[in-house]
């Protein structure tokens, strides 16, 4: 079942991140993303750009020390695609952004209400489209096209 898609960073985007952030919390995030949706439904899967990577750059860091993670700016290109609203308010997108470590009591989907500090200046890093799968096989990541229907 698909759980969520977005942006996903491998190895030295994952250690470039962590190596900026400035304090780690408990738990540290090994599988460093951005929220595109969560359980999006048929029309919001977009199997056109899985797979492809994309530029994207780090332009803010908090840490309330419960999260600590970093807003993104994403390309142009890649806005259509951004469909993360607000719970609270559905007319509001959420600020894109990626969550780096959290406290034992934290929720990851709080990061988003951090209170961002602008970075000295943006710092270019590259992710790849895909999508969190959770099924019989375990959860992972897949940057295949998937039938819109699982």
């Amino acid at each position: 079942m698909l759980s969520y898609e977005g942006i996903f960073f491998e190895t030295d985007a994952v250690e470039l991140i962590h190596s900026l952030e400035t304090e780690k919390l408990a738990k540290v995030n090994d599988e460093i993303h951005c929220t595109f949706k969560y359980h999006p439904n048929e029309e919001e899967v977009f199997n056109e750009i899985v797979g492809k990577s994309f530029e994207v750059f780090l332009v803010g860091y908090g840490n309330d020390g419960m999260n600590s993670g970093f807003q993104i700016s994403l390309p142009d290109e890649l806005m259509p695609y951004y469909i993360n609203y607000d719970e609270q308010n559905p007319n509001v997108l959420k600020v894109p952004h990626i969550t780096t470590s959290l406290s034992e009591e934290a929720k990851a989907s709080n990061t988003k209400n951090l209170d961002f500090k602008p970075l000295e200046k943006p710092i270019r890093i590259v992710g790849k489209f895909g999508y969190w799968i959770k099924d019989k096989n375990g959860e992972y990541v897949s940057y295949e096209p998937i039938s819109k229907t699982t």
